[in-house]
């Protein structure tokens, strides 16, 4: 569903979710032992959400589950391309950046990967965040998000920004009197 991958735009919440929650996500569905993002450059966790998601998309058997060279870690990578050629899923896996172990690199991957995890199988992988949690979230975004990237600047503007209608309504309201005000005067 590409569609649906179309309107995930960077600023598409699943891209503020924090190193801990994605930590403790992965611990909690994959890899009891997971410690850092940087660990995720064998494609493994990777290789294991795409087919949680989707059950045969990656062939398991042929993931390298200990892998620690980057000879294994491109290989694991291969599967994981497949499983998305399979699911015809346009993300683009920047292997090279992945697999040198970079930190920025794997956290937006991950964070693009628990995104997809949650759009397609809901609370199955987690619990659902209430009204009151994103609330509370709002004001750590900012430090939560990682560094901006060129695939950010040609990023989508975003439709829905802030999940609070009326906050988006307020903005929106102020911005369009503007306009209104602007027209008259032509």
């Amino acid at each position: 569903s590409s569609s649906q991958m179309a309107s995930m735009g960077i600023m598409n919440e699943g891209y503020f979710v924090g190193r801990k929650e994605l930590t403790q996500w992965i611990r909690d569905n994959f890899e009891p032992s997971f410690q850092k993002v940087e660990d995720l450059a064998s494609g493994v966790v990777y290789c294991q959400i795409l087919n949680t998601v989707h059950p045969g998309s990656v062939q398991m058997s042929k993931v390298k589950m200990a892998a620690k060279t980057e000879v294994d870690y491109l290989h694991n990578f291969k599967c994981l391309q497949a499983g998305f050629n399979r699911k015809k899923i346009s993300q683009r896996i920047e292997v090279e950046k992945l697999t040198k172990r970079s930190f920025q690199f794997n956290m937006e991957f991950v964070q693009f990967m628990k995104c997809y995890a949650d759009m397609h199988l809901g609370s199955a992988t987690a619990p659902p965040p209430s009204a009151e949690a994103k609330e509370n979230s709002l004001p750590s975004r900012p430090a939560a998000a990682p560094a901006p990237t060129p695939a950010a600047k040609r990023a989508p503007p975003p439709r829905d920004v802030v999940s609070s209608g009326a906050r988006r309504v307020g903005a929106g309201a102020g911005q369009q009197a503007g306009k209104a005000a602007a027209a008259p005067q032509q």
